[in-house]
């Protein structure tokens, strides 16, 4: 029998394992006890005794957790942001691995951004065409975008019932959310694949776009499928019921992740074409951004990071800025700072300097935002509008509640679908599985 690499794993918090991660889980320890939250030292004390491997994300480890169970060989954080929770120098001093996992959500917080303008209210100039309010309504669909704002304003915030511990999921099928990356689109209609909506899904959020019923010039971006075979393949199935003939009105009876009827949009939103976006913190998720909003919407990029990109520069027609010349010239700004080093990084007087009108996305770390007061202020004015999916502690609701007219407001929607939910922990299992001791 091989030996396994643990003898007693302790989770602390509501870590979440489908049945794929606990069977890897369950192959590296003797024992797995699990915990959904931890509310004292001396309850995390405790239930760690004995334990050589301790799993946490929310909970803190201190020092004293770590000299007193001198057997400690790993404490891992199923988070990017872990710093705070314990004493890396102490811990590394001991001998002690303490992996986290920084690049887990870079898809779908990045999709977030172009989702939630092209479901907001803000003054875009023109209307959104066909293309893009097709996306739109892909977009809100799949990541439950209107319904998760519906559920920010009413209080009920998974997020918070994850962190303490009053839900546990288990299955990839409580999470309803899904990443748009790699899903197939169907299409059924010639007069919705259009070169604007193809670009959109294929070149911009790297989905998969296949149709049926009728031809089109080829492309690498698209692929014909026989209807019977495209159903099957579909995640997405677009259609117009107007036009559908009806030997294939039976087909929109099957499972499909989302079903798009073009008949039954409603007004579109704004355009992003030509629009300039002010990206602040061009790493992992502000490159995704740049990509998604340059190669699949076309709009104009213009950055502001500590370390300049040129090759990303080349790669996608963006350039460089002042951080004031991103902040006052910008239709759109989106900000990507990290999560430790950044607090207050914006300013009440870069706030200041934003034009009226301006869009304003958050959806990074509350904290970089000096004065959150007054940026909701500026909100209620009505002289700028905003996406919001992060604050400096709990969704102010109230407020928020009054400000629909300008801002649209989630909590913490950007790492939550199955995709990056079930990548998230596969990571943490393989950094467990190969320590650094």
């Amino acid at each position: 029998m091989t030996k396994k690499l643990y003898r007693k794993v302790v989770v602390l918090d509501s870590v979440i394992f489908f049945p794929e991660h606990r069977r890897r889980l369950e192959e590296l320890a003797d024992q797995v006890e699990e915990y959904n939250t931890c509310s004292s030292e001396e309850e995390v004390l405790e239930r760690c005794s004995g334990a050589d491997c301790i799993i946490s994300c929310w909970v803190d480890i201190s020092r004293r957790v770590m000299t007193e169970n001198p057997q400690l060989r790993t404490v891992a954080f199923w988070t990017h942001d872990y710093e705070h929770r314990i004493d890396h120098a102490f811990a590394r001093e001991r001998g002690i691995y303490v992996p986290a996992i920084p690049d887990y959500g870079t898809d779908s917080v990045a999709e977030l951004v172009l989702i939630a303008l092209l479901n907001s209210s803000w003054p875009g100039g023109s209307a959104a065409g066909l293309s893009e309010s097709v996306v739109a309504r892909i977009g809100d669909e799949v990541r439950l975008f209107r319904k998760n704002v519906k559920d920010t304003l009413d209080g009920r915030w998974l997020h918070e019932y994850i962190k303490t511990g009053q839900r546990l999921l288990t299955s990839p099928d409580q999470i309803p959310e899904e990443t748009l990356k790699g899903l197939t689109v169907g299409v059924l209609d010639p007069g919705v694949l259009t070169p604007c909506l193809v670009r959109m899904l294929a070149a911009g959020f790297r989905m998969n776009v296949i149709y049926s019923l009728f031809d089109r010039a080829h492309s690498l971006d698209l692929g014909f499928r026989p209807v019977e075979r495209l159903v099957k393949e579909s995640d997405v199935l677009v259609y117009d019921s107007r036009t559908l003939p009806s030997e294939y009105r039976s087909l929109l009876a099957l499972p499909y992740l989302v079903s798009v009827d073009v008949a039954a949009l409603s007004g579109p939103g704004p355009s992003l074409a030509g629009k300039t976006l002010g990206i602040v913190g061009l790493g992992r998720i502000g490159s995704r951004v740049a990509q998604i909003a340059r190669q699949g919407f076309g709009m104009d990029v213009q950055y502001f990071s500590r370390t300049r990109k040129p090759a990303l520069e080349d790669q996608l027609g963006i350039r460089p800025a002042s951080l004031a010349k991103v902040m006052s010239s910008s239709d759109v700004i989106s900000l990507h700072l990290p999560h430790h080093g950044a607090d207050g990084f914006v300013s009440a007087d870069l706030i200041r300097q934003i034009p009226n009108e301006t869009m304003v996305v958050n959806a990074s770390v509350g904290n970089v935002i000096a004065d959150e007061r007054f940026l909701l202020k500026r909100f209620d004015a009505g002289e700028i509008y905003g996406y919001l999916d992060v604050y400096q502690a709990l969704p102010p609701r109230l407020e928020l509640r009054t400000l629909t007219d300008t801002v649209t407001a989630t909590y913490r929607l950007g790492w939550r679908t199955k995709s990056t939910v079930g990548l998230k922990t596969h990571k943490l299992l393989t950094k467990l599985s190969t320590p650094e001791w």
